[in-house]
């Protein structure tokens, strides 16, 4: 970028905002910043000037760093919003969670704040570039969160929340309800198949899992039975919740925190989301694609950007930061086949989506897709998993394989 970052800092504490203006006066050169100890002021900022960040403390008075953000998502849609908070008010965090790239927990190191805010800008140019955009403005209504996924993140937000609530609201959709447990009920998560009831299915699961089936199944649901017969949806449906299941069994074999072993499974179920716009809004061009892809064994990805100009990762990734997902998912879903170098300097939640895609298309290839390669034996090497991978595999035997459906 040649001019300046803008960075936007609220905290009512003036003391934290004196702390952080010292800690990153290094980055002065680089970006432009503003200290601000309200919401309302931070409002009356954002009037006068654009901000690509915002930082916000999450327990502020009068308007909470929640509010703000959500006021910011709907006023700013390209503004970055991260969470700076100590605070362990579980419901007021699930509140902030529907509105929130990602989280910071307090204390925070100057070089750490530094590398999310930059990951951050560099996945939003990848969003915005020239090529993503143009495709995003193409489509004339993008998938919308069905009224169900709505009504479990207003429940995941409340300061009630329990699975018995979120499994009810789910339960009052049938085809949702039937969805969730078919789901909880196959190989992928080893169940056992004895799963009847939905407050259960999201006990076993945990709320990230089912968060993520609830918004994939209201989406695929909105497809017309032409385009589900033409692309075998099923099956794609099938993969992100293979993908999902590994990539949640990967994060638990190398003992990674619960938050990162959720977000993967989430991440997981997320990560082909932009094959679904695909399919519902440029069903030629994605067959064009595909096609080539099987013809020229040439990934999927890079005869998308060949015919469309856009990948549906880059689909992907854009519609999951429209709809305010944490960044950990966009990056999840933007960089599942290729991403900078940077993020392979460890292992994290976007490697285990890379890694289990990848091995899932090994065995399975009934899908809306087309060739894809083995996995490269030097991205587990970098990433020093090279000796998990046999493991891996054998976890993902369990999966029945799908049938390809294309010649």
């Amino acid at each position: 970028m040649n001019r300046s970052i803008r960075i936007l800092f609220v905290d009512d504490d003036v003391n934290v905002l004196s702390g952080l203006r010292r800690m990153l006066d290094v980055m002065r050169q680089q970006w432009e910043m503003e200290f601000v100890t309200s919401g309302a002021e931070a409002l009356n900022v954002l009037k006068e000037t654009s901000y690509d960040v915002v930082v916000s403390d999450l327990r502020m008075p009068d308007m909470n760093g929640a509010e703000l953000l959500e006021k910011v998502r709907q006023r700013h849609t390209n503004t970055i919003r991260f969470m700076l908070s100590g605070c362990s008010d579980q419901p007021l965090k699930g509140q902030a969670a529907r509105c929130v790239h990602q989280f910071i927990s307090k204390p925070c190191d100057a070089e750490l704040l530094q590398t999310l805010i930059h990951r951050a800008l560099q996945l939003n140019d990848r969003l915005r570039s020239k090529e993503a955009a143009k495709a995003l403005s193409n489509i004339s209504s993008l998938p919308v969160m069905s009224d169900t996924y709505k009504e479990v993140i207003d429940a995941l937000g409340s300061p009630d929340c329990s699975p018995r609530k979120i499994g009810k609201t789910i339960a009052r959709d049938i085809g949702m309800s039937a969805k969730i447990l078919q789901l909880v009920n196959s190989a992928s998560y080893g169940s056992g198949g004895k799963i009847a009831d939905p407050v259960h299915a999201v006990v076993y699961l945990g709320l990230r899992t089912v968060e993520a089936l609830v918004l994939t199944s209201g989406i695929f649901s909105k497809l017309s039975e032409r385009r589900i017969k033409d692309f075998t949806v099923d099956a794609l449906q099938e993969h992100c919740v293979r993908v999902g299941a590994l990539a949640k069994a990967i994060c638990k074999s190398l003992q990674m925190s619960q938050d990162e072993v959720d977000m993967a499974s989430m991440a997981g179920i997320l990560h082909d989301t932009g094959k679904i716009v695909l399919v519902s809004r440029f069903p030629n061009e994605l067959m064009e694609a595909v096609k080539l892809s099987r013809r020229q064994q040439a990934p999927l990805y890079a005869m998308e950007r060949q015919v469309l100009g856009v990948t549906h990762a880059e689909i992907g990734g854009g519609l999951l930061d429209l709809w305010g997902l944490p960044n950990t998912i966009i990056e999840a879903a933007t960089y599942h086949h290729e991403y900078p170098d940077a993020l392979e300097e460890k292992f994290g939640v976007i490697s285990a989506v890379r890694i289990a895609n990848m091995i899932d298309h090994e065995r399975c290839c009934g899908l809306a897709d087309g060739w894809a390669p083995a996995l490269d034996p030097d991205l587990p090497a970098r990433l020093g998993v090279a000796d998990k991978v046999r493991q891996w595999r054998t976890l993902h035997l369990s999966v029945p394989a799908q049938e390809c459906v294309y010649a």
